[in-house]
């Protein structure tokens, strides 16, 4: 019998075509139960720690934590148990107002009325309304809440330039939500703009990215941080396209649901950071006639955030660059 003889171009074809097949095999293997979208992340984390070279920190935001020792500060000095009476966050709206903030956005959503009567979310209304920078959260999703955008709310609706054709071609559908989560109407009301506060973790439950806007109702609602921008940039111009939202010239890479990674600019305590306590001091003493622990300028044009960091609240986070 003649042996046949395979050139060795086409040895070297064949011996190609298996390795491309294995290697795609072995790809779609790692691909399918989600190893490479793991293993993504993990190495992510560990460049952006080791060797980004983020801008600096801009000297426009602001942080309030209602940290541990205001909890302590408000047990131990005033007797107050958690949750505090909300008339207590009014001083602190008030003391961002005298210092030029502005807009004061609350990453807290009050949907339950205070176990210390009407008066209470009464008074804490009137310190929203009487700001006039003040940002309310909601929670958009899927499962629980109105199906309607409440009646007497303040519109959230963004006009995005391009949307209808970026949704048709692009989007992924994750941005649209069937129902919403709001605060008591003195809260809502009253308040300049509200903000979307969902935010969904990867596959890890790390947070790597954020949604800059959703669409509730047929509104499109922006996130809590892009409705603090609104409120000093009533007429920016924004726009959408495949990859990026275009917010006043700035272009932000987005993904097919509207979402952007998260532009860590460093660990906590990057941008500055006060006590909820001490700014309520602060202002206290500033209405007694007597010197500040921190004094007002501090949030001059500033954009303030206010959220809970004491670890009992159970409102950390994972991030790449800081753990919880």
């Amino acid at each position: 019998m003649k042996k046949i003889v395979v050139p060795a171009k086409g040895r070297k074809i064949f011996q190609g075509v298996c390795a491309g097949f294995i290697g795609a095999v072995a790809a779609v293997a790692l691909w399918l139960p989600g190893w490479l979208d793991r293993w993504e992340y993990q190495t992510w984390d560990w460049r952006v720690s080791r060797f980004a070279a983020p801008g600096a920190a801009t000297d426009k935001i602001r942080l309030i934590f209602l940290d541990q020792k205001s909890l302590d500060w408000g047990e131990k000095e005033n007797g107050l148990s958690w949750p505090w009476p909300r008339e207590v966050y009014g001083p602190l709206i008030n003391f961002c107002k005298r210092g030029g903030a502005r807009a004061v956005a609350f990453d807290v959503v009050f949907t339950e009325a205070s176990t210390y009567g009407v008066a209470d979310d009464e008074a804490f209304g009137k310190a929203i309304e009487d700001s006039g920078i003040f940002i309310g959260s909601v929670f958009l999703g899927r499962q629980a809440g109105d199906t309607r955008w409440p009646a007497g709310l303040p519109s959230a609706s963004l006009e995005i330039q391009g949307f209808d054709r970026w949704s048709a071609g692009d989007g992924d559908e994750t941005y649209r939500f069937s129902h919403g989560s709001f605060a008591i109407p003195e809260v809502t009301t009253k308040a300049k703009r509200l903000g979307n506060v969902h935010l969904n973790p990867d596959e890890d439950s790390v947070y790597r990215r954020t949604s800059l806007f959703g669409i509730f109702d047929g509104r499109t609602v922006p996130s809590l941080a892009l409705a603090a921008y609104l409120l000093d940039h009533s007429k920016a111009s924004i726009a959408i396209s495949k990859g990026a939202l275009r917010v006043d010239g700035a272009v932000i890479p987005i993904d097919g649901g509207g979402r952007a990674v998260l532009n860590f600019r460093g660990p906590s305590g990057t941008h500055k950071a006060f006590s909820a306590a001490a700014v309520i001091q602060s202002e206290l003493k500033i209405q007694a006639g007597e010197a500040p622990s921190i004094l007002p300028e501090e949030f001059k044009d500033a954009y303030v955030f206010f959220g809970f960091s004491a670890p009992g609240l159970y409102d950390l986070r994972p991030a790449p660059v800081s753990g919880i």
